[in-house]
């Protein structure tokens, strides 16, 4: 389980996250809701060791480490030019997993440089990358932004496929219909905390929700 409890973060004396407190089961995937300024991606962040904050994230009784975590952010830097291949190369070095089924599947020209890929082809590359290192807690920020709606249908099977392998996957999107799709939980924050948590049968309620 990944349990986060009175997590706060303060950038230049303004609290950005007041008290976070989240508990995740493996094979659960919770979405996070919430306005532009509302702290998600300092929530990610902090999830993959990148701000300094207090209160604790544990994963299974002990804090949790980088090493489980993958992240894809909301905007991925690549080198301009290394190829798609050679970028995958990287990530074959840690774990033995083969991406070439996920390239196959979203059509990715591996052998161009990548600086001649469109936004949502970097978006795909990038997805392949995280997964290929295979971690237990998996945060997608924005995964669907320009994507294509094939990539989209495809983000869709891979999310649910995280499920069945019994991991965590937390994502936000500023689409609300795809949080629809592949969540089991979605959690709103707002004021530096979580709002409220709304199970699946509960997900009409968002549609009439006020910021």
């Amino acid at each position: 389980m990944l349990e986060i409890k009175n997590l706060k973060v303060e950038f230049k004396n303004q609290n950005v996250l007041n008290g976070v407190d989240l508990a995740l089961e493996e094979g659960c995937i919770v979405g996070i809701l919430g306005k532009n300024g509302a702290g998600k991606t300092t929530l990610f962040d902090s999830l993959y060791q990148n701000n300094k904050f207090s209160g604790s994230i544990s994963w299974n009784s002990g804090p949790l480490k980088r090493s489980s975590v993958s992240y894809l952010e909301t905007e991925n830097y690549f080198y301009p030019y290394i190829t798609g291949e050679e970028y995958l190369s990287y990530f074959a070095r840690e774990k033995k997993i083969d991406g070439k089924e996920l390239t196959d599947k979203f059509n990715l020209p591996m052998k161009k440089y990548v600086q001649y890929y469109s936004s949502g082809m970097k978006k795909k590359l990038a997805l392949i990358g995280m997964l290929m290192l295979d971690k237990p807690v998996n945060i997608l920020d924005e995964p669907f932004n320009g994507v294509d709606f094939e990539g989209v249908h495809i983000l869709y099977d891979i999310i649910r496929q995280l499920k069945s392998e019994n991991k965590v996957v937390i994502i936000s999107s500023h689409i609300i219909e795809t949080l629809f799709h592949t969540c089991d939980k979605i959690a709103v924050l707002k004021n530096g905390r979580i709002d409220r948590i709304y199970n699946r049968e509960e997900f009409s309620e968002l549609n009439t929700l006020k910021f």
